[in-house]
């Protein structure tokens, strides 16, 4: 085995290489995706995005835009070890408020890693003016 190692390091930098561009363009298509849709959501009010989980047991991103009276009206997940997961609906979070969420006593219907990036979008949102761009929300920054 160690002379295979020895034999053919060219060969096994230049593999590890290519992973590592293939992992770099993936991610970057990922990014790309993610910020399109983000545009998109946007468009229907104030946005903010929120972390859940850690670099260990997995992060979660939680979206979450509200109308004026700071009811969420839209609110997506992106969740998984893969680059080619994408925004997914959460229908269950529609029509709550922003209290609603931020109330640690309320159990969310959804894991507990979503629940704490929801419940930090919540509280970028809450804190923010109407007119204002969150910049975890905003691609440009």
């Amino acid at each position: 085995m160690l002379d295979f190692l020895s034999d053919n390091m060219g060969v096994l930098a230049l593999l590890l290489l290519i992973m590592w561009g293939l992992q770099f363009a993936f991610t970057y298509v990922q990014m790309r995706k993610f910020y399109a849709r983000l545009k998109i959501v946007r468009q229907a009010g104030l946005t903010a995005v929120g972390k859940g989980g850690g670099q260990y047991r997995g992060r979660v991103y939680g979206v979450l835009t509200v109308d004026e009276n700071k009811t969420i009206i839209h609110a997506e997940k992106m969740s998984g070890w893969s680059n080619f997961s994408g925004l997914k609906a959460v229908p269950e979070l529609i029509g709550l408020s922003l209290h609603d969420i931020l109330d640690e006593t309320r159990e969310l219907p959804v894991s507990r890693k979503l629940s704490e990036a929801f419940r930090d979008a919540a509280a970028y949102l809450l804190d923010a003016k109407p007119s204002q761009t969150l910049p975890e929300a905003d691609p440009g920054k």
